[in-house]
């Protein structure tokens, strides 16, 4: 039966490498296979004797949670955005206390708090940047491919959601109606449209290959200074993920939305509870 407990963790992971709010490397974490799937993804070839065993379930349970939120996720936006926006909202605030918790694991230093404060501010000149001049991402190879990064590094670095860079990035598709970068990449996952798909893999592939060494090493060496460097990007991506434009439609709008806060909130937060009590295995080194 522990295969099928691994398969369950494996999809709850990959499910958390798409949904807003979620870090599939958080889960990773808290399930006591992080470290056996870095070992893995920095040296396959090395690493897949030691690792297969304990791995393959978790991996396939990974994709069938990949693809199939990805599918209930592109409906959902589609047909609630602004309501699943603010979900998606809600879920990042509740993410907050385990983000800030897992953080400080190894202490906090003067450097943590900088990372998270330098981190923020560039984020958020950026993406602030991007929206007041208004720009649209027209969907290309390059852009596919950094949406596959985006997905990568939900899984190599703990914190790390996918969304956080793309929900609010706007794109113009070709019949020239407008949506989220992060409706785009999920729709081509759930869809399994090969056309996105493959860019993705590359640019996930190649964050793999990479950056998953990098990320190990900062992870070994510099914890606290990375945790907090993802929470101020997750704050700043957070703030333009907001619907305004719902929460200013008037006051039963507002309230709704509000509720929605809520919900996402509440939902990331009794998923922390229960990842608190789920019993980690001991890892080799």
């Amino acid at each position: 039966m522990n295969w099928i407990v691994k398969i369950i963790q494996g999809a709850l992971i990959g499910a958390g490498g798409v949904l807003p709010g979620v870090s599939g490397g958080v889960l990773a974490v808290l399930f006591g296979v992080y470290k056996p799937l870095m070992r893995l993804l920095a040296h396959p070839v090395k690493a897949f004797k030691q690792t297969a065993k304990e791995m393959w379930p978790i991996l396939v349970g990974f994709v069938i949670g990949y693809v199939g939120i990805a599918k209930v996720l592109e409906e959902v936006l589609k047909a609630y955005e602004t309501q699943s926006l603010a979900v998606f909202v809600g879920m990042a605030i509740g993410i907050m206390p385990s983000l800030f918790r897992e953080a400080g694991e190894k202490g906090r230093s003067k450097a943590s708090w900088v990372s998270l404060a330098v981190v923020f501010v560039v984020a958020f000149a950026i993406l602030g940047g991007a929206r007041i001049l208004e720009l649209l991402i027209v969907p290309n190879f390059f852009w596919n491919a950094f949406g596959g990064a985006c997905l990568a590094l939900s899984i190599i670095a703990p914190g790390m959601s996918a969304s956080v860079l793309m929900l609010p990035l706007q794109m113009q598709a070709a019949d020239g109606s407008i949506s989220t970068f992060y409706e785009h990449i999920t729709g081509a996952i759930g869809n399994l449209n090969g056309g996105v798909l493959l860019p993705v893999a590359v640019g996930a592939v190649l964050t793999f290959v990479l950056l998953t060494r990098a990320v190990d090493w900062m992870m070994n060496n510099h914890y606290s200074v990375m945790f907090h460097g993802i929470i101020g990007l997750v704050i700043a991506a957070t703030i333009f993920t907001i619907p305004f434009a719902a929460f200013s439609a008037g006051v039963s709008s507002c309230l709704i939305h509000l509720v929605f806060v809520v919900l996402g909130c509440v939902a990331t937060l009794l998923l922390d509870k229960f990842n608190q009590k789920v019993e980690k295995p001991p890892v080799e080194e």
